[in-house]
């Protein structure tokens, strides 16, 4: 679903599925097997910028709000909830 989303929107969804697939949901069993902390993913997800989606710029985020922020969580959930909600 699309929601009438932004551009800017669209490609928090891509960028963050794009993540979900490749990164995560290849080594989300042995994570849930082993109970370690995925030091490895949070540096992927930084280095995309998705953890200020709802910073306000002044502050150094994205300054997006707390929906484009959803939209990633969702993302991540598909693929793994533990990392979705950390």
């Amino acid at each position: 679903m699309d929601y009438f989303l932004t551009e800017e929107q669209q490609m928090i969804q891509e960028l963050t599925a794009q993540i979900a697939r490749e990164k995560i949901r290849p080594i989300r069993a042995e994570l849930d097997a082993t109970e370690r902390f995925p030091w490895e993913i949070m540096k992927i997800l930084a280095q995309a910028d998705l953890f200020g989606l709802y910073i306000p710029e002044e502050y150094g985020g994205m300054g997006g709000g707390i929906f484009d922020n959803c939209l990633a969580v969702e993302k991540l959930g598909e693929a793994c909830i533990g990392i979705a909600t950390t």
